[in-house]
């Protein structure tokens, strides 16, 4: 009769907790699955410890590629390079007009009447041309040449910029779910232990303050569940914030690039040597300014119409002017200078990028190499946390070792495990920092 009822009393304390547990089980797994097959449904927002989702599709077919497009598009300096399309085609209707600024019509008329009052009087009529300068047109159409090209490379190097943002934003994503998972694993093994160690304080194999460690252990693991699955919902606001998409590629490792130095082709470096160029050519252009005092040589066909006096004769004549200025560069020299200065300053501009780039190149390569000893290092000693607290378990359901010491064998392959799997993405993340340096856009 009494070893019946310790039957009973067993199989109602252990049953409950084992339907739990295989319950939180499925419950885990399915949620694992979720970030990569579908979005953040009522189903999902269910599953999390806290109610608050921020929904995110991930999407087999969708390419990194197309997500840097799309972020491109809604990116804000964007309007910046639409600007400096508009510039180049302003240049380009100024450099194509035949004459390099606006006609002009002049008259006079002068007579008599209130001095003499002998009836004569004269008419002058002028038609004013200005006229482009020897080789001041065919600057004119180098600048917008110059113009037109910084405003490619400039939306060229504005596209590896986003897509740098965006490779930061979906490994930081991609970071921030493995460690959601792992303590969300963390968190069911905890709730195991303490499953675990109740059944055995209610069977009098342990002490009370053993229930009471477990439970600290459990709620602290919690805690951490929760902070994780906050960071990640984070993270997935600040994807779609940078994106303004609710889904991300399901995939988006990359090669890594063959590139073992910055090239002149840097799409960065090719945008500041770009408006270099430009500068130089916007330099020519002021300089012929500065030459006459930003004037213009002029061209004047006229007429003139005189009447002598009340019945006399009148003489009609034509005549041509040229206007041609010299001098008066000193009142140009200040805009010689301004863009003298911009000139300099882009130039330093690019030197201290190219620096910058090579200091980073040599910084992602090390890191590359580094990261991946790393890994090596933290799956080994994973393998080895796991095989001692596979040990310690069995040694602890044998009364072999006690719950504080299991505890601080748990707590060491958990770190080893998340180690594991940091080191993992960390190194996939490497290559895509390697490869956006040396300026590979996907």
């Amino acid at each position: 009769m009494l070893i019946g009822k310790v039957l009973l009393v067993l199989i109602a304390v252990v049953l409950p907790s084992l339907v739990q547990s295989q319950a939180e089980d499925r419950s885990y797994a399915e949620h694992s699955e979720a970030p990569s097959q579908s979005s953040a449904s009522q189903t999902e927002k269910a599953k999390l410890l806290v109610g608050h989702v921020d929904e995110l599709t991930y999407d087999p077919a969708f390419t990194l590629g197309e997500v840097v497009e799309t972020a491109l598009m809604e990116f804000p300096r964007t309007v910046l390079a639409q600007a400096l399309s508009e510039e180049a085609r302003a240049w380009h209707r100024r450099a194509a007009t035949w004459l390099p600024g606006p006609v002009a019509l002049a008259g006079n008329y002068s007579g008599d009447r209130v001095g003499d009052n002998t009836g004569n009087w004269a008419i002058d009529t002028e038609f004013i041309l200005p006229l482009w300068k020897w080789g001041q047109q065919a600057t004119a159409q180098r600048v917008t040449e110059k113009a037109r090209q910084y405003a490619s490379m400039y939306r060229e190097g504005l596209r590896l910029e986003v897509a740098g943002l965006v490779r930061e934003a979906l490994w930081d994503l991609k970071l921030r779910e493995v460690e959601y998972a792992i303590a969300k694993e963390v968190l069911v093994l905890s709730e195991r232990l303490l499953s675990q160690v109740r059944r055995r304080v209610e069977a009098g194999d342990l002490a009370r303050t053993d229930l009471l460690l477990a439970e600290t252990d459990f709620l602290k693991t919690k805690a951490d569940a929760v902070t994780a699955e906050a960071e990640w919902m984070h993270a997935r606001w600040r994807y779609r914030n940078l994106t303004r998409l609710d889904k991300a590629p399901a995939n988006f490792e990359e090669a890594l690039s063959p590139k073992t130095a910055v090239s002149p082709q840097h799409p960065l470096l090719l945008a500041l040597t770009a408006r270099i160029e430009q500068e130089k050519a916007r330099l020519q252009y002021t300089r012929f300014e500065a030459d006459v005092g930003d004037q213009q040589v002029m061209l004047s066909l006229g007429s003139h119409h005189e009447h002598t006096a009340r019945g006399g004769e009148s003489l009609n004549s034509i005549n041509a002017r040229l206007y041609i200025p010299f001098g008066g560069g000193a009142y140009q020299a200040p805009n010689v200078a301004s863009v003298l200065t911009a000139l300099a300053e882009v130039e330093a501009q690019r030197a201290e990028l190219h620096r910058q780039l090579e200091q980073e190149l040599h910084e992602a390569e090390h890191m590359l190499q580094v990261d991946r000893v790393q890994v090596q290092q933290a799956e080994t000693r994973y393998a080895l946390a796991k095989t001692s607290l596979e040990l310690s378990r069995k040694a602890f359901a044998a009364g072999e070792m006690d719950l504080i010491d299991l505890l601080k064998v748990q707590v060491m392959a958990q770190e080893a495990l998340r180690d594991a799997e940091r080191w993992r993405v960390q190194v996939k993340r490497d290559v895509a920092r390697y490869n956006q340096v040396v300026g590979e856009v996907p």
